[in-house]
């Protein structure tokens, strides 16, 4: 396991670079470690500004993860950001123009 590049605080994500602001660390049911990066939307997103979960890697072991990324917090879905979607206009919403292409004739 590598990372993409020398600086762990950022991560190579569809061909750029991405800051992640902290990582965590997951229990897999196979016994191997999952290795997530939090970090933030760009701008152009619709999910700009809010959390954003990325898988970094897979560890045979903790030692092997905490040696690549150093000392992390466990991952729990209770304690973990969650994305919020209550900006975006829903079915019923009104949305000049309409929200789908059948709406649009």
């Amino acid at each position: 396991m590598k990372l993409l590049t020398k600086d762990p605080k950022r991560y190579e994500l569809n061909g750029k670079m991405v800051p992640i602001e902290y990582y965590e660390m997951r229990l897999e049911p196979n016994g191997t470690y999952t290795v997530l990066g939090w970090g933030k939307y760009d701008n152009w997103s619709v999910l700009a500004g809010q959390a954003r979960k990325m898988f970094i890697a897979n560890c045979n072991t903790q030692s092997e993860a905490e040696r690549e990324f150093g000392p992390m917090n466990w991952y729990s879905t209770w304690t973990s950001p969650q994305v919020s979607l209550n900006h975006l206009p829903g079915e019923d919403d009104p949305v000049p123009g309409g929200m789908y292409p059948d709406d649009w004739t």
